[in-house]
């Protein structure tokens, strides 16, 4: 499995608790958030600075203290600008004792995502505000007998979400078929993206003609087909120089990059430092 997939498949805290907190600043390897989608439902917030997410394409600008619910097995990605934010995720079906308790009847819903949820939430006060605020203390406290809190407050945050009217009928959403080739693009690519890859792969790979090909892209991810290779690939080799013993040949190699002096030029383009300083301060 590689460190970057836009289906993250990766196991979130453990098999029994199924919840993972993320506390992201520029220092961290993966600092902007890469296109991608998983099953689990992600709560986000920011702690310093803006943060622009989209999901299914669609923006949210955010603020300190703003919060953006995530739904299972939606398309999504963020920007931060000079930012610190923190997330959630979280298997919903972890609530559930059986597939047929009393509580699938609010939870299968939100699992298969059938209903629509209110995404964003500018920063305020009152019930929803503090079981969030309640629930990423526990989750990074982690302290004696955090797990029974934790399940608390989600049983709570998702009360309030019924009962303060945030879930509704879906909405529609973008075009199915196209949502379908973006997905399999993007998992071709991360399967691929250390090869050499042109925008003749990549038109032959989703149907469409190059022209075309770079539109749709951009549309959907703000970059084009090679920007968004590129940065993947400089993502994955902030991983290999922090978190394994590759040089910094191996690991432009090991990501895709032949030329290590492009490699470089990259590199600072992405991450505004060499790749040498990069390693040097993380260390």
């Amino acid at each position: 499995m590689k460190y970057i997939e836009y289906n993250e498949k990766k196991q979130r805290g453990s098999a029994d608790f199924p919840i993972q907190y993320y506390y992201v600043s520029s220092v961290h390897p993966q600092y902007e958030m890469p296109l991608h989608w998983h099953r689990e439902f992600e709560i986000i917030r920011v702690l310093e600075g803006e943060f622009s997410a989209f999901i299914d394409n669609v923006e949210y600008t955010m603020q300190k203290g703003d919060i953006l619910l995530v739904e299972c097995g939606i398309l999504h990605r963020g920007m931060p600008k000079n930012c610190i934010y923190e997330c959630i995720v979280f298997d919903v079906g972890m609530l559930r004792k059986k597939h047929s308790d009393i509580l699938s009847k609010y939870l299968l819903p939100i699992m298969n995502n059938t209903v629509g949820i209110k995404r964003f939430f500018k920063h305020g006060n009152g019930e929803f505000y503090r079981i969030i605020n309640d629930l990423f203390i526990t989750m990074r406290g982690a302290s004696e007998y955090y797990q029974l809190k934790v399940y608390g407050l989600i049983y709570s945050f998702f009360t309030c979400l019924y009962s303060s009217g945030f879930v509704t009928h879906r909405n529609s959403r973008h075009n199915a078929k196209q949502l379908k080739i973006l997905m399999e693009l993007l998992d071709w690519i991360d399967s691929n993206f250390n090869e050499a890859i042109t925008l003749r792969d990549l038109s032959r790979v989703s149907g469409m003609n190059e022209k075309y090909l770079c539109r749709f892209f951009k549309d959907y991810t703000s970059r084009t087909p090679i920007d968004y290779i590129n940065n993947l690939r400089i993502e994955a080799a902030c991983h290999e120089l922090t978190a394994g013993d590759m040089t910094i040949t191996e690991a432009a190699i090991e990501c895709g990059f032949n030329d290590i002096s492009y490699f470089s030029k990259m590199f600072k383009k992405y991450k505004g430092i060499t790749p040498r300083e990069y390693a040097k301060a993380n260390k």
